[in-house]
């Protein structure tokens, strides 16, 4: 953090509050601001009997009703506006803003020069709509709405004139005194005299504000002076809190770090009170890693159950919470989630720092008297699972983890080594590979050769018979024609020759066998006396020259042994010989083609023998798949030449059974020992304050002997945050509140969460991040930044046919938080949550998944079968920013059955794409109920605002969800038949997708459509998708095409969309499981023996469930729907320190879908 940037961040701040209504009040034409005067036009009397009920009463309610005439349009539909626009704000913020400012203080402001117009006083009021007659409204006050000072007002005062108001506005009363008179606001008014010189009346008086602000500025420019005039308008959160703790900042720069060095993990375990699924509990098991940390949370995927989850972790780990979020209503889901678990009295929700004063003190109050006793549990088992607990997922992380380790001398993983085995066909018997010696490489470079020889060659048997014949004289062959001349020969030779020996052997017989047999010298002397043995001895000398030439052959090339001195086994051999010689001649090309890769490859001694091995093995044992064997061999020999069953997790499926069984117990009991550990740090610090006065006296109900006043919630804090900090550890509050309250101090808490930060101003929250020591960042970076258009429309003036450059106000956005902490460079971690809750079926967020989160998110299944999205063509005419057409069908379809399921109605919103369209829409259906007032639309109109129907533009959507969401695309053709393609900030290439994001991801049940975009254009997405990216007017049509083709449940299309959406991240498929083509696999045959498989049951493949694919399931034959689905244990499933939550979370989840869950440790069938 740097000056100059504090001083950027400060001017925004400031420049802010000059633009608003407590600073520039003149109601003019804007939208949400009215003259109280102009009630009048409708009741002559009604501004003055309000005053007088304001300056008597403290609670007081006045009734207005609408006459329809023409004359009192402008005023009337204001009214309305107001009512819609209050009752839009109370649901996202959680906060009443509807206000009265008076009187009005004129003053030019001596840096700007720029007129101010800012009320002293602002009360807090409401409007009603009446249930039985919807012409008329409610103006009420309640008791303990008191009258507030313009704190924007004084603080700008001090910085412009260093004016300090504070001691004037002292009004000197007891803060349950919710009468502020007039002769009270004169008194005051005297006092501001004496410091500012205004001009201001003794007696009260109501004026109307002029049409324009020039003669008040006139005379503003020429001294201070009082205007009694009263605006109603919507009076958002005062940031004098933040422009507080900035002045505080710029001030002492030098004394603030701006970043917390020194922290304590205080994370003893990683518990949760919550059932988390594994990107959830993540983010828990990374908590303090760094000090920021950002939760990548798209829409619908759990970001208040995961903070619930971060809160209760923090709280069992002894460490205290501040939450601080601008909308209360998202602040109320993680409080109702506490007060669920029971944890509700560890929690205070700040807001509003006078109102929340007295329940604070109260609370306070009650403990000192009686600190409830905590409820019993068991305590040593508690403890006992927790450390069984750690143990258990540490040696199931552990196993994973020895999954994801290399196999020796390979590049395998066991995982993969495991999963190719069981995926392959089931052998009794495998061919033994000495891993020692080969790897991977080397069974590759096997099959090759095998593979090239099979192909020249043409059978295993063959290159058997070659490989027996073949030795290294082979490889001196120059000439194939001279070898096989030479052959050709030689067997001829051999052939003569056999046949020569067995004419011998038939003539001579057992005499010419034994020849050799004979002594040399005999036979000389013998053949002079016998002629028969003379004749033998000219025989065998023919045999042994003729022999020669085979000699020479086979010296050269065979290299065999013959048996000279015994024609009997000579015979024999030559007989060998010509079947090798005549296996050479017969199979010419093929023997030339096995010399050659003999002669031209390198292979080692050992790879010589294992090639030589592995053909004799696969052609005795009739092996058809060469290929698949060799590998599946290698893979079952790595396994069993390994330790890998020492290494895997011991006794599994016992240990899996107790993984579950604690972490069901822990879940349940957590916040037992979470209450039991803080009312012990309770009754501590309230014992450590001293006598119970003491307590009392600070936390007073009325001033006392030691405090003349009431203290501020700010002094009652100040005085001990520690004190504060351990009575109520969880601390949840917007950020000017927590500047309003709490001391300016580096790290006074232990976790600081922002939620929705995506649309916190960075320049709102600086101060409250300061105040954490670990950061907290929730949001959505495909989400809107924060933006000034809420704030805009407020501010907007009524217009008819004038043009609002909606973009360059979409584009005058501050920087997030979330952009902020996204851009830090160090001591930051982006966690992802993963899977979809919201939507009832996958096809309201497989958009969006597709086209921004990268396929990543993983959808519910749907309960049922039904059409989630509704396309409608209405081709209604745009003229003067409207479409009336679509607007009168939007107005049909809320009053009519289809927002409807078995009698029940939903939650409805309206979204357009402007803000004429808006108003539109409000009007006409205002309208309507004029036209049709019968009880039936008065009942259902008033059943909508129950259940919180709104009409927004597009700009204003960010954070709601309803069960149907309606969508009016508000452009269409001209009265010219003209098309112009101008859709506001929809259209910006930066930003315009996050707005159209938003939009989609809202509906929990249904989405439907509206619209007058002609069909050509929206025909062009691909192209604009191809040329454009996933941005702008590419993105709108493509979802515009998307939204036919669910409507029209045209599958094919609408997977085309989303793959193209996807740039080949995924492929959509909309085929619920895969038939199994390979039914003698291993895993199959495991699969049929663990289930018990019937013969009316298949095993299918990929079978889906939602966004979830499993790798296997068992159903009926005749069925879709599994009975049972199962899960390989391997890395892809479950992985890293969340690989044991991935696990429990799965069997939870499809067991509570009705499925029978089973999980196969691949390590027991290897």
């Amino acid at each position: 953090m740097n000056i100059n940037l504090l001083n950027l961040l400060a001017e925004k701040l400031n420049t802010g509050s000059m633009r608003s209504i407590y600073l520039s009040a003149m109601p003019g034409r804007y939208r949400v601001r009215m003259d109280l005067s102009d009630f009048d036009k409708i009741d002559i009397n009604f501004s003055k009997s309000f005053f007088e009920n304001l300056f008597t009463k403290k609670s007081f309610s006045m009734k207005i009703r609408m006459t329809n005439e023409e004359k009192n349009q402008s005023v009337e539909r204001k009214i309305q506006y107001l009512f819609n626009e209050n009752m839009n704000i109370l649901r996202e913020e959680g906060i009443n803003s509807l206000a009265l400012g008076y009187p009005i203080l004129v003053k030019q402001n001596n840096k700007t020069k720029s007129v101010m117009k800012s009320p002293l006083f602002i009360w807090k009021l409401d409007i009603t709509r009446s249930k039985l007659d919807m012409n008329e409204f409610t103006i009420s006050k309640d008791e303990n709405s008191s009258a507030e000072i313009n704190k924007v007002l004084l603080m700008q005062l001090l910085s412009d004139d260093k004016t300090n108001l504070s001691d004037v506005y002292d009004l000197g009363k007891d803060e349950d005194e919710s009468i502020l008179t007039f002769e009270e606001i004169k008194n005051i008014l005297s006092e501001i005299n004496k410091k500012l010189k205004i001009e201001y009346s003794e007696e009260f008086k109501i004026e109307k504000f002029p049409e324009n602000a020039e003669k008040i500025d006139e005379k503003g420019k020429e001294a201070p002076f009082i205007f009694y005039g009263g605006v109603l308008g919507l009076f958002k959160r005062q940031n004098e809190g933040i422009i507080q703790d900035f002045n505080i900042l710029t001030e002492n720069f030098s004394q603030f770090k701006f970043n917390v060095s020194e922290r304590d993990d205080f994370q003893l375990n990683k518990n949760t009170s919550i059932s988390t699924d594994p990107s959830q509990q993540n983010v828990v098991e990374t908590l303090t890693d760094t000090q920021y940390k950002i939760i990548q949370g798209p829409p619908g995927t759990g970001k208040s159950q995961t903070l619930t989850a971060i809160i209760t972790n923090s709280l069992e780990n002894g460490a205290n919470i501040l939450i601080v979020c601008e909308k209360k209503t998202a602040l109320d889901v993680i409080y109702e989630k506490l007060s669920e678990l029971g944890l509700g009295d560890l929690t205070v929700m700040l807001n509003a720092p006078v109102k929340d004063r007295r329940d604070v003190v109260r609370r306070v109050r009650d403990l000192a008297d009686n600190l409830p006793k905590t409820e019993q549990f068991d305590e040593a088992k508690y403890e006992y699972s927790v450390m069984e607990y750690k143990n258990l997922k540490e040696k199931y992380n552990n196993h994973q983890k020895a999954l994801k380790e290399n196999m020796r001398n390979t590049n395998l993983t066991v995982n993969d080594t495991m999963l190719n085995l069981l995926e392959g066909k089931e052998h009794q018997n495998y061919y033994h590979v000495d891993t020692e010696k080969n790897n991977t490489d080397t069974v590759y470079r096997i099959l090759d050769i095998v593979d090239r020889l099979l192909n020249k060659i043409g059978a295993i048997d063959k290159i058997r018979k070659f490989e027996e014949i073949y030795n290294d004289k082979f490889k001196n062959i120059q000439s194939y024609e001279i070898f096989f001349e030479e052959t050709s020969n030689t067997l001829n030779d051999a052939k003569k020759m056999i046949n020569f020996i067995k004419d011998n052997m038939s003539k001579y017989g057992k005499q010419f066998e034994e020849f050799f047999g004979v002594n040399k010298l005999k036979v000389s002397i013998f053949s002079i006396f016998n002629s028969k043995i003379k004749s033998i001895k000219n025989a065998w000398e023919d045999i042994y020259k003729n022999s020669r030439k085979i000699y020479e052959y086979n010296d050269k090339y065979i290299d065999r042994k013959f048996t000279q001195h015994d024609y009997g086994k000579y015979e024999k051999e030559l007989e060998e010989f010509s079947g090798i010689l005549n296996e050479i001649v017969d199979n010419r090309n093929g023997f030339m083609s096995f010399i050659d890769e003999k002669k031209n490859r390198e292979v080692t001694r050992e790879e010589e023998a294992f090639i030589n091995n592995f053909i004799k093995y696969v052609d005795e044992n009739k092996i058809e798949d060469r290929k698949e064997f060799l590998k599946l061999s290698y893979y079952y020999s790595l396994l069993q030449n390994s330790n890998i069953k020492n290494e895997m997790y011991r006794d599994y499926s016992v240990n899996i059974e107790k993984l579950l069984e604690h972490d069901k117990f822990i879940t349940e009991n957590q916040k037992y020992q979470i209450k039991k550990n803080w009312q012990e740090t309770r009754r501590r610090a309230l014992g450590s304050m001293g006598k119970e006065d003491n307590i009392k006296m600070l936390y007073n109900l009325r001033k006392n002997a030691k405090y003349g006043k009431i203290n501020t919630l700010r002094e009652i804090i100040g005085s001990d945050v520690e004190f504060f900090k351990k009575i109520f550890p969880v601390i949840m509050t917007d950020p000017n509140t927590c500047s309003a309250v709490f001391p300016l101090q580096e790290g006074i808490f232990d976790l600081v969460i922002f939620d929705e930060a995506s649309q916190l101003k960075l320049e709102e929250v600086l101060p409250s991040m300061m105040r954490g020591k670990y950061k907290i960042v929730s949001g959505d970076i495909h989400q809107m930044p924060p933006s000034n258009y809420f704030g805009a429309e407020m501010e907007q003036k009524e217009t008819d046919n004038e043009e609002i450059d909606e973009e360059s106000l979409f584009l005058a956005d501050s920087e997030s938080l979330l952009d902020y902490v996204n851009n830090l460079n160090g001591d930051v971690v982006m966690s992802y949550l993963d899977f979809h809750y919201r939507s009832k079926h996958p096809k309201l967020i497989n958009f969006s998944n597709a086209a921004f989160y990268e396929s990543r998110l993983v959808p519910m299944p749907s309960k049922s079968e039904y059409t989630p999205i509704e396309y409608y063509r209405v081709n209604g005419i745009y003229k003067a920013r409207k479409n009336d057409d679509e607007a009168d069908r939007i107005i049909e379809y809320i009053f009519s059955d289809k927002i409807l399921i078995d009698g029940k109605l939903l939650s409805v919103g309206i979204v357009t794409l402007n803000l004429e369209q808006k108003t539109n829409i409000v009007n006409r259906i205002n309208s309507y109920l004029r036209e049709n007032d019968s009880e039936a639309v008065r009942n259902r109109y008033n059943e909508l605002l129950e259940k919180n129907m709104f009409v927004k533009n597009l700009e204003n959507v960010q954070g709601d969800e309803r069960d149907i969401m309606i969508f009016s695309t508000t452009f269409g053709k001209n009265e010219d038949g003209k098309f112009i393609q101008n859709f506001g900030p929809l259209n910006n290439q930066q930003k315009g997708y996050k707005l159209l994001n938003v939009l989609i991801t809202r509906s929990k049940y249904r989405f439907a459509v509206f619209t007058s975009i002609p069909e050509e254009n929206i025909n062009t997405w691909e192209n604009e998708i191809t040329k454009n990216g996933n941005n702008g007017k590419s993105v709108f049509y493509a979802y515009l095409a998307y939204a036919q083709a669910v409507s029209e449940n045209d599958t094919d299309k609408e997977n085309r969309i989303l793959d193209v959406l996807a740039v080949n991240k995924t492929k959509y498929s909309s085929i619920p499981y895969e038939k199994i083509q390979e039914t003698d696999s291993k895993i199959v045959k495991i699969i049929a023996k663990e289930t018990g498989l019937g013969e009316n049951e298949e095993i299918v493949k990929n079978y889906r469930i939602g966004g979830f694919i499993l790798p296997y399931a068992v159903k009926d034959k005749d069925a879709d729907k599994a009975k049972t689905v199962i899960d390989i244990n391997d890395i892809e499933t479950f992985d890293g320190k969340t690989a044991y939550r991935g696990l429990i979370y799965r069997k939870n989840m499809f067991e509570g879908m009705g499925y029978k869950y089973k999980l196969l440790n691949m390590a027991d069938y290897i």
